[in-house]
């Protein structure tokens, strides 16, 4: 099952990024783009716009792995268990590439 299933909240994932701005001493902005690749995703999730399950899981993720050691994760929101050597997050949560997807017939 995916962390989601249990999780996906815009809102809980605006709690979150704001909690791991926090614990690192970051800007939300600057957080919210090393945790969702955009510096502006807390203000349009703020506005109305959502984030697919998918997205959420790999935000969940990444704040998990590179939460500060001494900090509290949020007590409101389940943490995931540390990825597996297959999960396309990184140790240090950057996102690793996927095989290239197949180009036969496309111009370089």
């Amino acid at each position: 099952m995916h962390i989601c299933a249990m999780v996906h909240s815009d809102r809980l994932l605006v709690t979150l990024i704001h909690a791991f701005a926090d614990a690192r001493g970051l800007s939300v902005s600057y957080a919210s783009r090393l945790l969702t690749g955009s510096g502006d995703t807390v203000d349009r999730v703020t506005a109305g716009a959502s984030i697919t399950a998918r997205r959420a899981e790999t935000i969940l993720r990444r704040a998990s792995q590179t939460w500060p050691a001494d900090r509290a994760w949020p007590a409101d929101i389940p943490r995931p268990a540390p990825a597996s050597d297959d999960d396309p997050i990184g140790d240090r949560g950057d996102i690793r590439p996927r095989e290239p997807r197949n180009t036969i017939g496309r111009a370089p």
